[in-house]
């Protein structure tokens, strides 16, 4: 029991300051005339889960790729990307959220042992990167 009470305590932890730093995140972006920002809100945590090559869940927090474009996860080429970004359910991130949300996911370049998590993706599936939405010029 003790431990549940405490994993309700940290997951709480992380909505809520994931909740004060997207509500920053907003406001440096929306005093920001230009693509640079004076404040990056950083979520770390645990990968618990992946739904396809360009989502996963940060402890119970769902995280877009930004600038990450993944085939569907019903196709061939999806389930392969699917497969590849399942490698690392367990393993710590750390995601620098945009500011931006779609589809009730945050959305955020992420890194795992200081790897770029989009470069990773491009580099070993067929997921490509997002010119259109890669607001930092990364890929």
């Amino acid at each position: 029991m003790r431990l549940h009470s405490s994993i309700i305590t940290i997951t709480f932890s992380m909505f809520f300051t994931l909740i004060t730093n997207s509500v920053m995140a907003d406001e440096t972006i929306r005093n920001s005339s230009k693509k640079q920002y004076s404040k990056i809100s950083i979520l770390s945590g645990l990968i618990t889960h992946v739904r396809d090559g360009d989502t996963i869940i940060v402890g119970s927090i769902p995280i877009r790729l930004a600038a990450l474009d993944c085939p569907e996860k019903n196709t061939t080429k999806g389930m392969i990307a699917t497969k590849i970004a399942l490698k690392f359910i367990g393993q710590s991130a750390d995601c620098k959220l945009t500011g931006a949300k779609t589809y009730n996911r945050f959305v955020a370049y992420c890194s795992m042992n200081g790897k770029d998590f989009g470069q990773y993706m491009i580099q070993n599936s067929s997921c490509k990167p997002w010119k259109k939405f890669d607001i930092w010029n990364k890929y």
